[in-house]
């Protein structure tokens, strides 16, 4: 029997058969042709091989698949940039008609030729330009003798509507749905035809005054619509799915041209403002990959109907302004080879503009997206009736909404009323009672396992846990403590997991990182605090720098350089290091930063013995160990909960302001939340990775990137949305609504610098992830 997997599996291994057997001139017509787009006979092979019976049940002569493989199809048809209209016909039609063809010969009979490639067909259903939806429809059909006859609205945007064989029309009578069949050669449709850019066409349909026999009623009723909506809104996730292939093969054609196109003695690839670009295309790319991805599972596994639709909005809206984006920048990082029409990369331009256009354009499902969400409530999420559990109940074995619920109850009824939205970052002294009512709660450490004292929780539910901290607005506690109890139960000794874990969790500890120095900031292999070996000690000297909530911890765990051999690679011969600050030697003092507070600090060490049981892992292999932390920690930076609280206040500003009556604001409030929406998609792959027992690889950088240069994008709109008052330290109180701007605006300049600055996160994907060459001259 032949799994899912293997099923998928073929199914991409046809579509890039097919495309290997075809010229690409075959491909997407370029603007100068004018011969007809579509080709019957390669119409007919794609149906050979199975592609327009995936969404069609068995027991009516399909293949009884379903959204996934025709999402696995229609991608790889757009990184093959094929023109057919694989989505509008054999997903937008076979969708339309398989509710109704159970009840129906006439339906069944119609199918059977859409499958088969023998019928094309066209659904002609939209009637106005921006309303891709059937909320006014105002095509009538009214029963005139034995037969009908249609009056009134034509019908817009229809694809290839010169190349069907007839026409699925979406018509009402009175007010009652119903779909008719009308042949292309119907005496009185009048067709006019509107060129694509990418050499194909759209039609407007005109149906008014056309008589119908009896049997041209397919069906009529409440069904119809249900079906005729389902299949629109498939075909938007099908069709994001086709965008995403699209954007992938613009990158990939373009990091291939750019690496072997010599300027100046060297390939452009070289050139690090165009690698950075190159990984500005792959990280939307990403993105985009995750959201449509997101919204596939949200389409098979919904939780609701209004959590489908967001997903689905989200998804087509960031895989169109994906391709758009990525392609323009191809034909640029191309140069003049880009806007020659000499290379397939300016079809994939082509391609973008005309199917991110259709259904639907990303500022239209930005919209939607957003007027969905506020009929359910994005700012008040989880202000629903308490929800109160019994002590004994495990919560990560709850529904992921019921944890949510019963988690913002008790947050609610526990945090300190008066420290939600601090200002500044705080230390244990400030939140000491929130972090002993986690500890005691037994919510400490929700990503820590449970036999180590944490709350076992899935990576769905570390999400909802750092929304709902970040919903509430409460302070974040000191949390390296957290990570380096993670990083121990990976790499450490028991002796050392017995006694740090236990006083990590009630408090009795508080931890600092010591990574960064003077000369060792993004390039941390650079590291000179040193450590040598004297009997069971190690002796430390040196300097540690920005080391965040240094003046509060008692602990720090850092990284020392052990080893200096001659020759050796600058990232052996390092030793990760637990340190108890109180040990002779160690000197602290403040850095005060931006805000006026001493968050960060000064470390100096001046001969501190530390003993050797210190070590964690083996000495002069910390580098390895720190790795691991390294990528958490990116992962940190990258975590949805910063993004969410400055979204949250942003939400207490607009609420204030009323900004959502400014469409130029609403827009652009609507493209924040959903890059919130699809860093919260990819966080959740990535802890599902690390969760799973993966290590993760240099790819998590990415995250990191997206993560802070969305909380600068929306401290910014902060600022901006303030007005006069956006330079205030105080709280901005508006009509009583008191919201932190500058508190926010400057937090959010610094997490983009620490943890490898994002131009080094940059330097690291465009050399492990995209492999661009290295500045060496060619031989």
């Amino acid at each position: 029997m032949t799994t899912l997997d293997e099923t998928q599996t073929m199914l991409r291994d046809s579509v890039q058969a097919f495309h290997e057997r075809r010229p690409a001139p075959a491909r997407v017509r370029r603007i100068r042709d004018t011969a007809e787009p579509f080709d019957r006979a390669v119409w007919l092979a794609m149906a050979e091989a199975g592609w327009f019976g995936v969404l069609v049940p068995e027991s009516l002569g399909g293949h009884g698949l379903g959204a996934a493989e025709a999402a696995l199809i229609a991608s790889e048809l757009g990184r093959g940039l094929a023109p057919e209209p694989f989505v509008a016909s054999s997903v937008l039609v076979v969708q339309a008609l398989v509710p109704l063809a159970p009840e129906s010969a006439t339906v069944r009979a119609l199918l059977e030729g859409v499958v088969s490639g023998e019928k094309v067909a066209a659904l002609a259903w939209q009637e106005a330009a921006g309303a891709p939806d059937l909320a006014n429809i105002q095509l009538q059909a009214c029963k005139h003798g034995e037969g009908w006859q249609l009056q009134g609205a034509e019908k817009r945007f229809v694809p290839l509507a010169s190349s069907a064989d007839g026409f699925l029309v979406y018509a009402l009578d009175e007010s009652i749905p119903a779909l008719f069949w009308v042949d292309a050669d119907q005496a009185g449709l009048r067709v006019q035809n509107s060129r694509t850019v990418d050499g194909l066409n759209f039609g407007a349909a005109s149906f008014d005054g056309l008589t119908l026999s009896g049997d041209a009623l397919l069906a009529r009723g409440p069904v119809v619509r249900e079906a005729v909506a389902y299949a629109i809104e498939l075909a938007r996730l099908v069709s994001a799915f086709e965008l995403v292939g699209v954007a992938e093969r613009a990158l990939e054609t373009t990091v291939a041209y750019t690496s072997q196109r010599i300027q100046f003695g060297k390939p452009i690839a070289s050139f690090q403002a165009l690698q950075h670009r190159m990984v500005d295309m792959w990280m939307h790319c990403q993105l985009a990959r995750s959201s449509v991805e997101n919204a596939l599972q949200d389409w098979i596994n919904p939780t609701d109907e209004v959590t489908r639709i967001q997903s689905l909005r989200a998804a087509r809206a960031r895989a169109g302004a994906t391709a758009l984006l990525v392609s323009k920048a191809a034909i640029h990082l191309h140069g003049g080879m880009g806007i020659a029409d000499e290379t397939d990369i300016g079809l994939c331009l082509k391609r973008s503009l005309t199917l991110s256009a259709w259904l639907g354009n990303p500022l239209w499902q930005r919209r939607q997206f957003i007027a969905e969400l506020h009929k359910s409530g994005r700012v008040r999420q989880g202000d629903s009736a308490p929800v109160v559990v019994a002590d004994d109940v495990d919560v990560a074995e709850l529904p992921d909404e019921e944890f949510r619920r019963v988690l913002a109850t008790w947050i609610a009824a526990n945090y300190p009323p008066e420290k939600r939205f601090m200002k500044k970052r705080a230390f244990y002294a400030d939140i000491s009672d929130w972090y002993q009512s986690l500890s005691k709660k037994g919510w400490l450490a929700p990503a820590w396992p449970k036999s180590a004292g944490g709350m076992g929780l899935s990576a769905t539910k570390q999400v909802i846990y750092a929304e709902e901290i970040a919903r509430y607005g409460c302070a974040r506690i000191p949390d390296h403590g957290l990570a380096i109890g993670k990083l121990l139960l990976m790499h450490g000794t028991p002796e050392q997991i017995g006694y740090h874990l236990p006083r990590v969790l009630n408090g009795e500890i508080m931890w600092c990182q010591g990574y960064s120095e003077p000369n060792a900031g993004s390039d941390l292999a650079s590291l000179r605090t040193s450590a040598h070996l004297d009997g069971d000690d190690l002796i430390v000297n040196g300097q540690k720098t920005w080391t965040t909530l240094g003046p509060g911890a008692d602990w720090m765990f850092a990284l020392v350089r052990t080893n200096k051999a001659e020759g050796m690679a600058k990232q052996r011969g390092i030793t990760f290091l637990l340190i108890n600050l109180k040990t002779p030697g160690v000197k602290v003092r403040p850095i005060v930063n931006l805000k006026g507070e001493g968050e960060f600090s000064e470390v100096f060490f001046d001969n501190v013995r530390v003993p050797v049981s210190n070590v964690v892992g083996r000495i002069d292999d910390g580098w390895n160990v720190a790795n691991s932390f390294l990528r958490e920690e990116r992962i940190f930076f990258g975590t949805p909960r910063q993004c969410e609280y400055a979204l949250a206040q942003l939400d207490r500003l607009v609420e204030a302001t009323d900004a959502l009556e400014d469409g130029g604001f609403r827009d652009r409030y609507a493209q924040i939340v959903l890059d919130v929406r699809d860093l919260k998609a990819a966080f959740e792959l990535f802890m599902g990775r690390l969760r799973g027992g993966e290590e993760l690889g240099p790819e998590v950088s990415y995250l990191k990137i997206w993560g802070t240069e969305t909380y600068q994008r929306i401290t910014d709109e902060l600022v901006e949305l303030a007005g006069d008052y956006g330079s205030q330290m105080d709280d901005v109180l508006i009509n009583g609504i008191a919201s932190d701007v500058m508190g926010q605006y400057l937090d959010s300049r610094m997490p983009a610098i620490f943890g490898g600055s994002n131009e080094i996160q940059r330097n690291i994907l465009a050399k492990q992830i995209l492999a661009l060459p290295s500045g060496n001259p060619r031989g």
